[in-house]
């Protein structure tokens, strides 16, 4: 199965699977430019992190940041305990990942340091999305958002409602945050930056 989609810069798609590789794609003419393989399983999500860069999490607990011009492995994160589930690029250029151990980590893509690990979902961190003014909104199986300040990895808000997990965030105009969950609702509300 297909798990994730990453659009590229010059008319190209990046598609994850449960093959454990990851495709790049000729938007034009559906051909195939390149198969990048490194995974041992499922490759749940992918992030963008420049023209150059494209990090993928995997079932294998571990995160590869990929050279897209020659599909070269430039480097391997490793720390969470369970599957990476998302992946956002942050606005300073680091990677945060969620995860099945219920924690997000914040990357150097650069060199794979853990710069910060952000702990206060009790089950999976199923999405991640950014929002204005350094902030990070998380939603995960406990069925919790959590709004997160970059700066220091402090917890600013946790809003609830939903009757099961979250399972996607998309950010609506800095403004406000949507939020869809196996509850079978979308729930929409402000994130006005304090």
């Amino acid at each position: 199965d297909v798990r994730c989609l990453a659009a590229l810069d010059g008319d190209r798609l990046a598609s994850g699977g449960g093959d454990a590789s990851i495709i790049i794609w000729n938007l034009a003419d559906g051909t195939q430019l390149a198969k990048l393989e490194g995974h041992t399983s499922y490759v749940q999500c992918l992030a963008l992190l420049d023209a150059d860069r494209l990090a993928s999490g995997g079932r294998d607990r571990s995160i590869i940041v990929w050279n897209l011009a020659d599909g070269t492995r430039l480097s391997t994160l490793e720390g969470h305990t369970s599957a990476v589930l998302c992946l956002a690029k942050l606005a300073d250029g680091r990677l945060a990942s969620g995860s099945g151990d219920s924690s997000i980590i914040l990357w150097n893509p650069a060199d794979g340091a853990q710069l910060a690990t952000l702990e206060g979902h009790t089950g999976s961190v199923q999405c991640l999305t950014t929002l204005d003014g350094g902030r990070l909104a998380s939603g995960g199986d406990d069925t919790s958002i959590i709004i997160w300040n970059l700066a220091d990895g402090r917890q600013l808000t946790k809003h609830e409602g939903h009757t099961a997990m979250v399972r996607c965030l998309a950010t609506l105009d800095g403004a406000a945050l949507a939020s869809g969950g196996s509850d079978e609702t979308i729930r929409i509300r402000p994130v006005l930056h304090p």
